[in-house]
């Protein structure tokens, strides 16, 4: 028995969305509840509001990486650069390359999607042009949905940000319920 080699197994988890959604919260929560305390601590009470938006988009985004509507997001955010410096919010202008490229890729991509709109328009099936203003649609919902042209990509993606926004709102939700009076 001593020289037969044991054979392993490997144990697979019957619900492996709990295991990603556990570590979404974990990394949600570690980033947003110190945020919001320092906040509280610094910040005056007119500018709450749109530090508050910004702690919370950037906790999706870093618990959410790895997506590309969670990097169009971190983009966004870094180009608005809202940035709590001592109680007060400060913005600046971002850089013009990438404010260049990033239209340029929307361009490609809308041209894209007009010249497709324009060939199902042309062609003799009426179904495509509602199918295509229905993904024009779901582009502009989901953070960097514009630069994506791959409708697959696209769905994967809307998914993704759909998925994440639900689990923010639970987190949130669970967050005030505990922090209530």
């Amino acid at each position: 028995m001593e020289g037969l080699a044991v054979k392993r197994r490997r144990v697979y988890s019957v619900e492996p969305n709990r295991i990603a959604e556990a570590a979404f919260a974990r990394k949600y929560v570690s980033y947003l509840v110190p945020a919001l305390t320092k906040m509280k601590e610094s910040t005056e009470s007119d500018s709450v509001k749109k530090a508050v938006k910004y702690e919370v988009d950037m906790a999706l985004v870093l618990s959410a990486q790895g997506s590309a509507w969670s990097h169009a997001l971190k983009l966004s955010l870094q180009q608005q650069n809202v940035v709590l410096n001592n109680g007060a919010l400060s913005s600046s202008s971002s850089s013009a390359s990438t404010t260049t490229k990033k239209a340029a890729m929307v361009n490609e991509c809308d041209q894209n999607l007009r010249m497709a709109a324009a060939a199902d328009h042309d062609g003799e099936d009426g179904g495509g042009g509602e199918e295509k203003e229905a993904m024009r649609r779901l582009r502009r919902l989901v953070p960097g949905g514009e630069e994506i042209c791959n409708d697959q990509e696209m769905l994967a993606e809307l998914k993704s940000y759909v998925r994440c926004l639900q689990m923010q709102v639970n987190i949130l939700q669970c967050l005030a319920q505990s922090h209530s009076f």
